[in-house]
Parts: C-alpha cells; structure tokens; sequence
C-alpha cells in the first residue's frame, strides 16, 4: 500500500479540520456531573480562564454542588448559570455564591452544608429579578434561559470555591460556565449522555430507541457498502482498481490507478459514508448509549464485506475515521491521523502501521474514561481492520534507517 502515505498527508489535513469545526460550532468544553458534586468533593476547574460548560443537577432538597479552583490577584473570571428550558423548570433558579480570599466577610448566606475557612468572605450572587431571556445552544439545537451572569474580579492570590443550591429546596437541572477562551475538549460521549440529560428531574431514563437503532444499523450498512473507490476508478481512470497494487478495493488502489483525481474523492467518499450515517443517528434520530454499537459499526462491516462486491470490500481505514468523527466529532480522528502518521514515518510496514492508528485510539479512550459503547466499538473495529489486515500482518514491522 505505497500510496498511504498519500493518504496519511491527506488524513492530516482532515485532522486540521476536525481540530477547527468543533472551535466554531461550540464554544466550550463541556463534561456531565456524573457523579454527585459535594462540598467534600467539589468539581476541581485547573482553568477558570478556559470556557469549561458543567452539566449539573441539584438531585435533592439537600443537594450542594462546590466547583473550586485557583486565581490571582485582579484575575477576571467570567461566571454563568444558565437552565434547560425542560417541563417545570420555569421558575428555577438556583443561588451562585463565591467564596475565596479577600472577599467580604459579611452575613453568612451559605447553606447548613458549607462551611467557610478563616480567610474566606462570600460574595452572593442571586439570580436576576427580571424575567430571563432565553439563550440557544447552535450545537445542540437546545434552548436555555440565563440566570446569573457576572465577571468577578479576584481580590486576592488563593484557592475560589464556586456553590450553587437552591434556598427553596427545589430541584432541578442547571448548567455551569465558567471562563470565556475557547480550547477544544470535553466529554467524549457528550452527545451520547445530553439526550439522558434533557430530561425533568426524576423522570425514568428515555428508552433505547430500537426501531431507531435497525434503521440508522441498515442504513449505516449500506452506506457503507457503497464501493465509491471501484466506481470512481472506473469513472475517472476507466479501469478496475483491484488490478492494481494488493487487489484491495479502497481508496490507495483508487489513486494509484487514477492518481489524486480519482484517489482524493475516493477517500472523501469513504470517510463520508461512515462520518454521516453516525452522526445523522446520534445527532438527529437521539440514538445514544448501547444503541451506538451497532449503527458505528455497521458502514465498518459494510465497506468491508461490500456485497456491491460479493463481499470482498476494502480495508476500511478511511471509513473508521468517518466513523469515529460521528462518535467523538475530532477527538478520535485526530489521535488515529496523528498516530498514523508517526508510524508510516518510522515504519515500512503499513498494514502495521494502519492497525497502530486504531490502537493508539483505544488507549486514549482507556486514557480519557471512556464509557461502554464507545470502548465495545472500538474493540469491534480494531477487530475488522485486523481481519482485513491480516495477510500483510505476516510481514513483521519494518523500520526506516535512513
């Protein structure tokens, strides 16, 4: 396969691009209060300056969740609570206190829960009295009214704690912000865990959309079967790729019959028909949890069991990024380009070097926490690409002395 290391320049660009449309299209990191935040176990922020999104609840009368971090003197830290426009939830509106260094040391408004050090004031921060204006999440297509939204200026060097509770002994779901500069990162599996998320507190979990599931499964399947690389060969080079090169009807053999003219669509396309199919179901249909397994690996299994080709398909690399750009948008696509592109400079072997991509995936899932599903999918895809990988596997890795 000489003709990857065309693709991995290409792969790289595509990282590029994955790297820069979650920059415009969210302008936060955001993470999920999967665990109960608590006063003795607050939510630790090593960047008030990052724009950091929580997705929290207040689950309890009771319930005191304690976001903490470290500041300067003069240091501006933009602070924002908005709440999900769900049933119930008009009237919401959570207490934000800040307490720290240097602020004052005046009536103590804290609930029975928190207790203030000897150095620390409390500067409340109530919600606003006028009604509030709604605020829409582009991304997410969700809605939210605004709460409490102030930029404090740090009196002091030390540890800030942030608490938000209600005085009412109300529950209900609300969202952090903390921090206006944008970096890329949060939850891998934020769309997965935002559909259980939208819904009132207490309400059973929504269910897992079956129907849903063999649909977005078949579709991704035969959008995945689609041999792009076949016909653009015989479209543009007017010749049958599997003549060429190891006989694999992928997107190298593409190129190497029709050069860049049929190779880049060729691979575009591949990546396409996995990217879409996930990330209509994710997105669009709400298809989260479990569910995902086998709609991300359906165009996997389809571009490498084509029965367009009687079950002879392609190698599928260029679709697992696809794939993984619907499941984690840039995160997984970046670690594979990145990954591969050091192996094929290093390595002569590129069979090894194609499975390295999708093993260096893996140990950054395992790295970042990742839930279930997405490790279940990976462990399915690394799985086909080692089956369709597995002649030129024989061939032990070959490293570049120059």
């Amino acid at each position: 396969m000489l003709c990857l290391r065309h693709w991995a320049r290409i792969a790289t660009w595509a990282v590029v691009i994955c790297l820069l449309l979650p920059a415009v299209v969210m302008a936060h990191q955001p993470f999920f209060e999967d665990t109960d935040i608590t006063p003795d176990q607050p939510w630790r922020i090593d960047d008030p300056s990052i724009s950091t999104a929580v997705y929290a609840t207040l689950e309890s009368p009771h319930d005191v969740d304690v976001f903490a971090f470290d500041g300067r003197t003069g240091q501006a830290v933009y602070l924002l609570i908005v709440i999900p426009q769900l049933p119930g939830q008009e009237d919401f509106a959570p207490m934000v206190a800040l307490l720290g260094p240097g602020l004052p040391m005046g009536e103590n408004i804290l609930p029975a829960a928190m207790s203030l050090a000897e150095d620390e004031g409390v500067e409340e921060i109530p919600p606003p009295e006028e009604p509030p204006s709604t605020f829409f999440e582009p991304f997410t297509r969700t809605h939210y009214w605004e709460r409490q939204e102030r930029t404090v200026r740090l009196p002091a060097d030390g540890g800030y704690r942030i608490v938000v509770w209600h005085p009412g002994g109300r529950v209900g779901r609300y969202v952090f912000t903390i921090g206006q500069v944008e970096r890329i990162g949060g939850d891998l599996a934020f769309v997965a865990k935002l559909r259980r998320y939208w819904t009132p507190v207490g309400s059973p979990p929504p269910g897992l959309p079956v129907g849903a599931v063999v649909l977005w499964t078949v579709l991704g399947f035969l959008s995945g079967s689609l041999p792009f690389s076949v016909w653009l060969g015989r479209l543009v080079a007017r010749a049958d790729i599997r003549r060429y090169g190891d006989g694999n009807p992928g997107a190298t053999n593409a190129w190497r019959a029709g050069g860049w003219r049929a190779g880049v669509p060729a691979l575009l396309m591949d990546y396409l028909k996995g990217a879409i199919p996930v990330a209509l179901a994710r997105f669009g249909a709400g298809v989260d949890g479990w569910g995902v397994v086998p709609v991300a690996l359906a165009p996997v299994v389809g571009h490498a069991f084509s029965p367009f080709l009687r079950l002879r398909g392609g190698k599928a690399i260029a679709v697992t990024f696809g794939v993984w750009s619907g499941l984690t948008l840039w995160a997984g696509p970046t670690v594979m380009g990145l990954a591969l592109t050091l192996a094929l400079a290093v390595n002569r072997t590129d069979a090894w070097s194609a499975v390295s991509g999708v093993a260096a995936l893996g140990a950054y899932l395992l790295l970042s926490n990742a839930p279930g599903p997405l490790l279940t999918v990976w462990v399915g895809n690394l799985a086909l690409v080692l089956w369709k990988h597995r002649r030129d596997l024989r061939t032990p890795p070959r490293l570049r002395i120059r």
